[in-house]
């Protein structure tokens, strides 16, 4: 793993791109139009969501494929800073990526690693595909800011179903949380090839939030 970690790969245009925009949150693009029957409540949850600087969410992880793995996550995230943390059963291969935007570091138990292109260091070293470019949005429940997508959502103005960049993400389910704003508790991630599937178990929000969802 030593080895393969240390082969750290410059990131290349748009993966530079669309990393930015993952972690860092703060570029604004027009949004796709989402095919709702309630397009006002669309609207008004995503400025809601986008409004949101810092959260945490704690729950499980897993994939499928050929490199399955199933755990813990729990993501911090605090302006353009984040620290997710990741971890098998009993602890077991725990990771830590932290950092901002423009610098990644990745942490285990063989040492610590900065990159610009996580993505790539995760496939190699652990026969991850694990879209970090988009996860950060898909996980809030929104679309990739400037990215084509095809978006379904209900009367509530939540999303169902969302394909974008090669994925298709679809949310089973929402949980309320302390501040009144619901947000998603059940989706899997899904390229044809690997799925993820995130289950919260709690998120954590700033009391504004509420106010403002």
């Amino acid at each position: 793993m030593l080895a393969t970690l240390r082969r750290i790969l410059p990131l290349r245009g748009c993966t530079a791109v669309a990393l930015i925009a993952m972690l860092g949150g703060c570029a604004h693009w027009p949004q796709p139009e989402a095919q709702s029957p309630d397009r006002v409540a669309w609207v008004e949850r995503q400025a809601a969501l986008r409004s949101l600087s810092q959260w945490t969410l704690s729950g499980r992880i897993a994939s499928t494929g050929l490199f399955g793995f199933s755990g813990r996550v729990r993501w911090q995230q605090g302006y353009e800073q984040f620290v997710i943390d990741v971890a098998g059963p009993f602890g077991a291969g725990a990771t830590r990526l932290s950092g901002v935007p423009e610098r990644v570091e990745i942490r285990n138990a063989d040492g610590t690693w900065v990159t610009t292109d996580p993505e790539t260091v995760l496939r190699e070293a652990y026969g991850w595909t694990l879209p970090l470019h988009g996860l950060k949005n898909w996980a809030l429940g929104l679309p990739i800011d400037g990215v084509p997508a095809q978006v379904t959502v209900n009367s509530a103005g939540q999303l169902q179903h969302l394909e974008q960049s090669g994925w298709t993400i679809q949310y089973e389910s929402y949980q309320q949380t302390d501040v009144g704003l619901d947000m998603p508790q059940k989706l899997t991630v899904d390229n044809g090839e690997t799925r993820w599937r995130l289950l919260v178990d709690r998120w954590s929000l700033p009391v504004a939030a509420g106010r403002r969802g």
